[in-house]
């Protein structure tokens, strides 16, 4: 069973992409916080978020009590070193889940990439829309990697640069 932590801007960019369904045949479902929900501004994601939700696909994650150590560490670790920017709560939320849980965290935020690269203490697997991506191509519900890429930068107007040789 794969199950997914997402945090808010990965919600953002993924709400802009036509092949978003893409995440319910790789995850049995996903958690997130209230916090994500709260950050959520636009329509287009309000609208994708309470069909998540609606479907059962996202589930509010029941025990952030028990995780808000956890969230507190990797907070005040990321405002004390330089090179990982300072996380703000929903992204740690998501990171703590992965942690406990052994949930995929869905993120395109740099500081939760390097806090996981830097201290081992706050390990998880952490996969931005790249690795999303390549795992569908891999199992075959992408039939061209390359042009899917271009298609994801064209609805989202995120950018992988070094991934497609640019």
């Amino acid at each position: 069973m794969m199950i997914c932590s997402i945090d808010t801007c990965f919600l953002i960019d993924w709400s802009k992409y036509s092949g978003r369904d893409l995440l319910k045949r790789l995850f049995d479902y996903g958690f997130v916080v209230d916090e994500v929900l709260e950050e959520v501004k636009s329509e287009n994601t309000l609208a994708y978020l309470s069909s998540l939700l609606a479907e059962g696909f996202l589930v509010i994650y029941p025990f952030k009590r028990e995780i808000e150590p956890i969230v507190r560490a990797v907070v005040d670790t990321s405002a004390r070193d330089p090179r990982v920017r300072t996380l703000d709560p929903p992204e740690a939320y998501a990171l703590a889940i992965g942690i406990r849980e052994g949930a995929v965290v869905l993120t395109e935020n740099r500081g939760v990439m390097n806090i996981v690269r830097l201290y081992p203490e706050f390990s998880a697997t952490v996969w931005r829309s790249y690795e999303i991506l390549r795992r569908g191509y891999e199992l075959t519900f992408i039939s061209n990697f390359e042009e899917e890429l271009r298609r994801y930068e064209r609805e989202t107007g995120h950018r992988f640069q070094k991934a497609i040789g640019r």
